[in-house]
């Protein structure tokens, strides 16, 4: 695809639907014989397709982006397809509203579009909290803001919506906000993965079905549903979801992330350790780590440091990024981050001389609100805990304080709780596996995400009441490499530390159930490339 049309899809949020997950979406809503269907966003044309086929009396797309409305009406003769903005047209009642919504960041939308998409939900829902509307529309992706308003074409007794959307809607911050207002016009019928398929051959995203049913007001929980048949083998009936998925019950959308991809051993795992279990943040201050706005400014190799005459006191090691060994030797990072403090500036000449040389990066947008635009704040800590994980699981720890990027969050643990033990909780498979049922892999590439807040709130054993003895297997494991988590849940060292942090006779079944579970998230295999013809028609 030329770059002009792949950046103008970009800009759209716009990734076209495979047909088994279309087809899939469709008979969750129960878009069959005479139903009326709604694309609130069709593309091109994907799901009226499917509609169609399915045998839906009446078939009606939305798209903003002319060409691809074009596109769509060559693709199902017959439907109504309306060239325009879903946030522009008045609500109309259909038995289903089913598709992809744009995946559009909400910082990546001008502020212009955040007005005319809030005014629109606030026209919708009357009864929306401003500041729901506000966290939702200023903070989610604008995936988020379309569920709102396809809910609004669903006929308010009974009407189902079926929408593929990131799974960052499920675990993200702003999701409770969310989910808390669909909840009081509808019932979440469903959220459903397919955890051994990505879906979309063309973006880092991993995609779910959320399905629900306006106006619906019985007790019934939320189905949380793993496919474990292929996707184009899964186009059933929402009453048969058990059929062809795994299916788990949650009332509480804070738990449909755990539910939906959680392995059984992290249930178990809970149950066992009941109030041992306690949030990190009760134990230590969890900070993010320096954003500087301009790394090539400040963060330098010692040797570039040195030469460049800036002196010592200036120079902070660095830990940029995570690596395979659990401690960090201060005096051999491959970086020193330059952090001058300004009260002290004026002692050291070196520093200021090469910020001179560097000012013109001061008129940078990300540099502006800084004063002085040097003045480089960092986060200095004896323990760290990592942003993004693959399949090995490092905390890292130094022997003195040391400054910390933003992949890298500093762990300063509070008074009367010992830093060595709880280094030792940090680096044991319990928080492997507390990491990988509670993160959020909603970016498609096998990466698991922890923000600052999700770190703080992450369940560890508390550090307080186990043995000394655990800090003592730690400095074991912590003289090697850590390989990857199937390898080191055979290790006798690894095996070890976490009987001393909390022992359990199940623990070699868990720990087999977290090495697929972390197997399954990094080799989830790519959708095929969709296929379009020169005039973007699909083949």
């Amino acid at each position: 695809m030329p770059a002009p049309a792949a950046r103008r899809r970009r800009d759209l949020g716009q990734w076209f639907t495979p047909p088994a997950v279309v087809d899939l979406a469709l008979a969750l809503a129960g878009a069959g014989p005479g139903a009326r269907v709604l694309d609130p966003a069709c593309g091109d044309g994907a799901f009226l397709a499917g509609a169609r086929r399915a045998g839906a009396s009446q078939v009606v797309g939305i798209e903003l982006d002319p060409a691809h409305a074009a596109v769509a009406r060559a693709r199902v003769p017959g439907a109504r397809v309306i060239a325009g903005d879903l946030f522009a047209r008045p609500p109309a009642p259909f038995d289903v509203v089913a598709g992809n919504p744009p995946y559009v960041r909400a910082e990546r939308l001008p502020a212009a579009a955040r007005a005319r998409v809030r005014a629109r939900l606030a026209a919708d829902w009357p009864d929306a909290p401003a500041a729901a509307l506000d966290r939702v529309v200023r903070r989610g992706d604008l995936a988020a803001a379309c569920v709102m308003r396809a809910l609004r074409f669903a006929r308010p007794d009974g009407g189902r919506v079926a929408l593929v959307v990131s799974s960052a809607l499920v675990d993200a911050d702003y999701g409770d906000t969310l989910w808390a207002f669909v909840r009081r016009h509808a019932a979440v019928r469903a959220v459903v993965d397919a955890p051994r398929e990505r879906w979309f051959a063309d973006a880092a995203v991993n995609a779910v079905i959320v399905v629900l049913e306006r106006g619906a007001r019985d007790s019934r929980s939320t189905a949380l549903a793993r496919l474990r048949v292929p996707t184009a083998r899964a186009a059933v009936p929402l009453g048969s979801l058990a059929t062809v998925a795994d299916v788990r019950a949650g009332d509480d959308p804070r738990a449909w992330r755990a539910l939906l991809t959680a392995p059984d051993a992290w249930f178990a795992f809970t149950a066992a350790a009941g109030d041992r279990l306690i949030a990190l943040g009760e134990v230590a201050d969890v900070r993010r780590g320096a954003t500087t706005g301009a790394n090539d400014v400040f963060y330098l190799p010692r040797a570039r440091a040195a030469a460049l005459g800036i002196e010592p006191e200036a120079l902070v090691p660095l830990l940029k990024r995570p690596a395979d060994r659990i401690d960090v030797d201060p005096r051999a990072t491959p970086l020193v981050a330059v952090a001058v403090d300004p009260a002290r500036a004026a002692r050291l000449p070196g520093a200021r001389r090469y910020l001179a040389s560097r000012r013109e990066v001061a008129t940078r947008r990300t540099l502006r609100a800084r004063d002085p635009w040097w003045a480089l704040r960092v986060q200095r800590a004896r323990l760290f805990f990592t942003k993004a994980y693959h399949d090995r699981f490092v905390q890292h720890r130094c022997a003195e304080p040391i400054a910390c990027d933003q992949r890298v969050y500093a762990v300063r643990p509070k008074p009367g709780v010992p830093a060595a033990r709880l280094a030792a909780v940090l680096n044991s498979t319990w928080t492997a596996l507390a990491i990988e049922s509670l993160g959020r892999a909603s970016m498609g590439e096998g990466a698991l995400e922890w923000t600052v807040a999700g770190a703080a709130a992450l369940p560890v054993v508390d550090p307080r009441r186990i043995s000394p003895a655990a800090a003592t297997a730690l400095e074991r494991v912590a003289r090697r490499p850590i390989g990857p988590i199937a390898d080191e849940v055979r290790r006798a060292d690894r095996a070890a530390l976490d009987a001393a942090v909390f022992d359990h006779p199940d623990r070699a079944a868990w720990w087999t159930q977290l090495a697929d579970a972390v197997a399954r998230r990094v080799g989830r295999p790519r959708a095929p490339a969709p296929r379009h013809d020169r005039a973007g028609r699909p083949r």
